[in-house]
């Protein structure tokens, strides 16, 4: 079974996979600490000292981390939002060895902005939001950063509960990761994901309508998951691993 290296989100840590390993664990034979890689993304978690500027230098750092920690054993990314866009990056463009690579799971990743004026728009609000997380109280700042749109399916309980979890990060390294991984900054996939010769698989919660829109656009493998939005591993994590199940049953 290929080993499973799990890439979570902004304002995320690696523990954000926890319910999805314990359902993997119940659910899949010989699943052990053996068969999966979370790793921190850089200025998050254990790695807030590993400092990145651009895309480049992300792929740099998730071979560093895939080769030290799996070797030259199969693997499959998982990455959720953010940690998808970089594994898209790693795997479609940078130009790190991937020989071992044998499929992608994204939820919830933008595969990119077409064309400049959008570009010029995300760059203008990413720069905004940089700003308010360097400047203003991570509460404050998480309470408006959960009234996106994006968002707009969570409940008040499940926002208070996003938020008292996100609040401890340290709002300058958000604000790094934000300029170095922006969706301005970020190349188009759109076409690339279409004649990627490794099988690229897409989860979308159901009531995410913006990626699920996206996913379908674009003829992705779609799995939707049920009762979930764009947070899907965490809304529904029973769902998420049973999609996850199908996946390495197939492998």
């Amino acid at each position: 079974m290929p080993i499973l290296v799990f890439l979570h989100g902004l304002l995320g840590t690696k523990q954000d996979w926890q319910y999805i390993i314990e359902e993997l664990k119940k659910n899949l034979p010989h699943f052990s600490s053996q068969s999966y890689l979370c790793l921190d993304l850089p200025f998050h978690g254990e790695q807030t000292n590993y400092h990145i500027e651009d895309f480049e230098q992300s792929a740099q750092y998730l071979s560093r981390q895939i080769t030290a920690k799996i070797a030259d054993k199969p693997y499959i990314l998982v990455g959720y939002s953010l940690g998808g866009r970089l594994a898209l990056n790693y795997a479609l463009q940078s130009k790190y060895p991937q020989s071992k690579l044998v499929a992608l799971i994204l939820e919830g990743a933008n595969l990119g902005v077409e064309n400049e004026q959008q570009r010029l728009e995300r760059w203008q609000n990413d720069l905004a939001w940089a700003k308010r997380f360097s400047q203003e109280t991570m509460s404050k700042v998480l309470n408006d950063w959960y009234q996106q749109p994006v968002f707009a399916h969570l409940s008040a309980r499940e926002r208070k509960q996003l938020i008292s979890q996100r609040r401890h990060q340290s709002g300058q390294n958000i604000a790094k990761m934000l300029i170095a991984t922006s969706l301005a900054k970020q190349p188009s996939f759109h076409q690339k994901v279409r004649s990627f010769s490794l099988p690229i698989y897409y989860f979308c919660g159901e009531k995410d309508e913006k990626f699920k829109q996206m996913a379908q656009e674009n003829q992705l493998n779609l799995f939707l998951i049920e009762r979930a939005g764009h947070n899907a591993h965490l809304e529904n994590p029973i769902a998420f691993a049973n999609k996850i199940v199908e996946i390495i049953n197939r492998t």
